[in-house]
């Protein structure tokens, strides 16, 4: 499965089968983690059988169940951009090894697991597991929404957004607005609301894989 095909089959599932990990996942996903501490100097863990994390009352709220195995997002506390584009690339990567996942910012508690050093902070959470189901598409916003320039827009800018409706984000709110540059750069900013760095960070790397290049 390439990542294009995980875009569009990767959906949030929150309740989780009690099968085991196999030795060749985890493997690719601590190789996974290790890549992108590198590459973006961040702090990410690939943390397992941990059944107490999404066991809190928080998360239970938001219908977690069956979770025992999840990323704990933990970076130095300037680098919440990149532990979005790092969360983007885990979530499609799990989702080519055949495993679901979901993207979570507060319902879930930090457990003796989790390693986090001095200046650094836990941004969030990747549940990752066999789901009981493979999840559903929730409602898009419509490009427009995102990008006033899409209507006008080269279709290499349109598939970038195409593939941000699809990106987990917050709330699944997306409040980042694209605009194409007479250059044929993109800015992309934060609006008002709940979204976060990291939602930013999440909505470029999506923006990026749909382009198929470099534009920020």
């Amino acid at each position: 499965m390439t990542f294009d095909e995980a875009v569009k089959l990767r959906h949030a599932v929150r309740q989780y089968l009690p099968t085991e990990l196999s030795k060749e996942q985890v493997d690719a996903l601590q190789a996974k983690t290790a890549e992108l501490n590198e590459r973006y100097g961040l702090h990410l863990q690939l943390i397992l059988n941990d059944e107490k994390a999404f066991d809190s009352r928080m998360a239970h709220y938001g219908k977690f169940s069956g979770v025992k195995n999840f990323f704990a997002l933990v970076a130095q506390k300037e680098c919440a951009e990149d532990v979005g584009r790092a969360s983007a690339e885990i979530v499609l990567f799990a989702q080519t090894l055949g495993l679901n996942s979901c993207i979570v910012g507060m319902t879930f508690q930090k457990t003796e697991n989790f390693k986090v050093a001095a200046g650094e902070k836990v941004f969030g959470a990747i549940a990752l597991g066999y789901g009981q189901t493979s999840g559903v598409q929730h409602p898009m916003k419509t490009p427009e929404k995102i990008s006033p320039d899409y209507g006008s827009a080269p279709d290499w800018f349109k598939k970038g957004i195409d593939y941000v409706l699809l990106a987990p984000t917050g709330l699944n709110q997306c409040r980042v607005e694209f605009r194409l540059n007479k250059d044929e750069s993109v800015s992309a900013k934060l609006k008002l609301g709940l979204s976060t760095k990291v939602d930013l960070g999440i909505t470029k790397y999506f923006f990026e894989l749909g382009a198929e290049r470099k534009v920020f």
